[in-house]
C-alpha cells in the first residue's frame, strides 16, 4: 500500500471516514531546493485548512540523501510518522 491509501484507511480506522473521503487532498512530496518534503495536503475544496498548508510527516537535506537507499528511508519514515500522528493530523485537518 503507498501512503495515500494508508492515509486513508488510517482516517477510517479512527472512525473519521468523513475526513478521508473529504478532506485529504494527497500525501506529497516537494522540495525547496534543498530539502526533500512529504506531507499530507489538504484536498483543494476542503475549507478548514487553508491551501498553501501542510502537515509535514519527514523530511531531509539532499546533501544528506545522496542515495536512493537513503530517499526510500526517508518514505518509511513518513509511514511511520503518518502512522503516529493520525489523531493530530485530525486536529489538522477537523479545524472549526
Amino acid at each position: 500500500m503507498g501512503l495515500n491509501q494508508d492515509m486513508r484507511r488510517f482516517l477510517s480506522e479512527a472512525g473519521r471516514e468523513d475526513l478521508a473521503q473529504n478532506a485529504v487532498g494527497a500525501v506529497a512530496f516537494t522540495d525547496d531546493g534543498s530539502t526533500l518534503y512529504v506531507h499530507v495536503l489538504p484536498h483543494p475544496e476542503w475549507k478548514r485548512v487553508a491551501q498553501g498548508r501542510a502537515f509535514v510527516l519527514a523530511w531531509g537535506d539532499y546533501e544528506r540523501m545522496p542515495t536512493l537507499a537513503l530517499r526510500k528511508a526517508l518514505v518509511r519514515e513518513a509511514g511511520i510518522s503518518l502512522r503516529d500522528s493520525v489523531e493530530a493530523i485530525i486536529r489538522w485537518l477537523d479545524r472549526r
